[in-house]
């Protein structure tokens, strides 16, 4: 409990104080501080790295500071300005805050948040299970490197597995924030920090989706309502969660609800500080992971049409000035996230899923909500239903809607077809249907909580015509009729669906393959032999790529790789993995040892997935001379390198032969 208090605590707390000193307040403020944090982790990281400067929570604290301190100074100073003009900076009058409808809010935002965070830890287990999936090595061993060397520049993380390629890029702002929530925790597994971040994404999505409500004028019980409709959805977060885990992707998809919220903000305003939190929150999305802030670019067209279809010219021209300025400040403050993503663009295209099903299928799946094998969610169909056919009642949401049609189309294009134009349009999001899916859930979840709505409306309305209109006031019979049907939802949906939601997460923590009890206790006893220095020559499909984090002993493979990518991997790499069992013999084998200060190999017992195998550089590890067993336990093996005289050649079973190494591959972000 007090790790994930202390993930809220860095989540929340440095996002707010800028987000104050900016001139936001109440409800937008709150929604866009985990925004302005993961911004702040953007922008003052690779600072600090370019610096020289370690990356602690000193440094996140003077970057908190330093921006805080600017946006009040920008305000004062801009008060100066004629009274009432927007250059000065002045916030616009509000009639008097309504406690009660906040405090409303506030139970609907904090159930949904205990809500999904229940679901998922049933799923998990527990904080200091380990993730089975194929990116959650990565993310772990990015903290750890984070955490242990202090350097937050988005290409550093090359040396965990893309050491030889110098323009690797990988967009870090999870990860940085996320290792100051280690640093303060006093050494918390790496794996409770990946876990505890997971725990947090319903809550970040059920705020920015009730702060986007109030920012447009929505009721009171349409943004108490919607982050616990929200939670019962399979599509977020937690089919992203067991798959891989997208948790990068699945962390920016929770912040685009408050980003929109805050782009309404500065175009109503037009305010200097105002734009400059906007911006440091673009950057903050795109750093989060690029796909996110493309996403809100989309969701931004809808929104100018909705706002400028009746607004004055002159008003136009101001918005369309001040979103010029968001986009080119949030460009030249997040530039080290924007030049990358556009140096590996193109390696999205390397991932295609294909389609499997016809056009028509891939929508009946997504209006019954039945994508994932588990039956369709009929009851949120029924909230839909009912929300749909009184949609009117949201038209100040429309949108938003509209955006999210837009996802719900390429949805079925990835699932239908595989066409070039749909496989170009798609590229960003790596042509992922799970990924269409989420962004989708935050526009259903929206109708279905109107629809709750519409439903609970209608009972207040019966239950005040049976006690007479003088019985109660329309507000106290609304929110006794919204718990009763929220209530209501929540035992027919069997709990808001969070055992079926659970086994979702459950499917990549059984304890295996990929990293079993007796793997770690074999990692331990490579740490206590092996120390920190030097590299550790593994399989990168074993799971072995998680002794970095949780042992801190570094790999050769510090990631997963395809074996159908075998061939495009760093030319040291790639002899190793095709030729290490031949440094008896190979003087090219033997020159990476020393230059990789490789002591020890290590092998794992199971594998990320059934069609993986032992990588031929690490079959028949006993005939080879240079080898010593020194542990053997419950499927792994322990190797310590004592290179033998060079020989003519290696034993004859092993086949040695040279690789024909190729060029280095960028990987996409994940």
């Amino acid at each position: 409990m007090v790790l994930i208090l202390l993930s809220v605590a860095v989540l929340m707390l440095p996002g707010l104080l800028v987000a104050r000193a900016a001139g936001l307040a109440g409800w937008t403020s709150l929604g866009a501080a985990p925004l302005v944090s993961y911004g702040i982790a953007a922008t003052a990281g690779p600072i600090t790295s370019f610096l020289g400067i370690a990356w602690r929570p000193w440094t996140m604290l003077a970057a908190t500071g330093a921006l805080a301190g600017a946006c009040w100074a920008m305000r004062s100073w801009l008060r100066r300005g004629p009274a009432g003009s927007a250059a000065g900076g002045r916030t616009p009058p509000k009639p008097a805050a309504d406690r009660c409808a906040d405090r409303i809010v506030a139970a609907g935002v904090l159930a949904g948040a205990v809500l999904g965070a229940v679901a998922i830890m049933r799923g998990i287990g527990g904080l200091d299970a380990v993730h089975q999936g194929w990116d959650a090595g990565f993310h772990a061993n990015a903290i750890r490197f984070i955490s242990d060397t202090g350097n937050a520049a988005p290409g550093a993380l090359s040396a965990i597995n893309n050491y030889e390629d110098d323009a690797f890029f990988y967009p870090n702002a999870q990860h940085v924030l996320t290792s100051i929530v280690g640093q303060l925790g006093g050494g918390s597994p790496v794996q409770s920090l990946l876990n505890a971040q997971m725990l947090l994404l319903p809550g970040i999505a059920g705020l920015g989706l009730a702060v986007l409500v109030r920012a447009f004028r929505g009721r009171v019980a349409l943004a108490a309502s919607v982050p616990l409709v929200l939670v019962s959805f399979n599509g977020f977060p937690y089919d992203l969660l067991s798959r891989g885990p997208l948790l990068p992707y699945a962390t920016g998809v929770a912040l685009v609800p408050a980003f929109m919220a805050l782009l309404g903000e500065a175009l109503a305003r037009r305010t200097t500080p105002i734009v400059a939190l906007t911006a440091i929150g673009a950057a903050g999305l795109l750093a989060v992971h690029p796909s996110t802030a493309l996403t809100a670019a989309i969701f931004t067209i809808p929104l100018l049409v909705h706002r400028w279809r009746a607004g004055r010219p002159v008003a136009r021209t101001a918005e369309a000035l001040t979103l010029l300025k968001v986009g080119v400040v949030s460009a030249i403050v997040g530039l080290p996230f924007v030049l990358g993503a556009v140096a590996v663009g193109e390696v999205g295209a390397v991932v295609d899923w294909p389609a499997f099903e016809t056009a028509g299928q891939a929508l009946g799946h997504l209006l019954l909500l039945e994508h994932g094998g588990g039956g369709p969610q009929l009851w949120l169909v029924a909230l839909l239903a009912v929300g749909v056919a009184h949609v009117g009642g949201i038209r100040q949401l429309w949108w938003w809607l509209a955006g999210a049609g837009v996802f719900g189309c390429l949805f079925v294009a990835v699932s239908s077809t595989d066409s070039p134009l749909s496989e170009a349009l798609t590229q960003p999001w790596w042509n992922d249907r799970w990924r269409f899916l989420a962004l989708v859930s935050l526009g259903l979840a929206m109708v279905a909580a109107h629809g709750a709505v519409v439903v609970g409306e209608s009972l207040a309305g019966a239950v005040r015509r049976l006690l007479g209109d003088r019985a109660m006031t329309p507000r106290t019979a609304l929110g006794g009729a919204m718990v009763a049907v929220l209530a209501g939802f929540g035992v027919i949906s069997n709990s808001f669906y969070v055992p079926d939601n659970e086994q979702r997460v459950s499917a990549n923590y059984q304890g295996g393959p990929t990293v079993t009890s007796s793997e770690q206790s074999a990692m331990r006893a490579l740490a206590e032999m092996a120390g920190s220095t030097g590299r550790v020559m593994n399989d990168p499909g074993d799971g072995s790529a998680w002794m970095y984090a949780l042992e801190g002993v570094r790999p050769i493979f510090g990631h997963v790789i395809d074996p159908a990518t075998f061939g495009s991997i760093g030319r040291d790499q790639q002899l190793l993995l095709s030729s290490f069992h031949c440094v008896d013999s190979s003087p090219a084998v033997r020159e990476l040892v020393q230059k990789y200060d490789i002591d020890y190999v290590f092998t794992g017992e199971g594998y990320l997935r059934d069609d993986f195998s032992r990588i031929p550089g690490l079959e028949d590890l006993r005939m080879v001379d240079s080898l010593e067993l020194v542990y053997a336990g419950a499927g792994s093996a322990i190797y310590r390198v004592r290179l033998a005289p060079l020989a003519d050649e290696s034993a004859t079973a092993l086949a040695c032969t040279r690789a024909e190494p190729d060029q280095p591959v960028r990987i996409a972000w994940i």
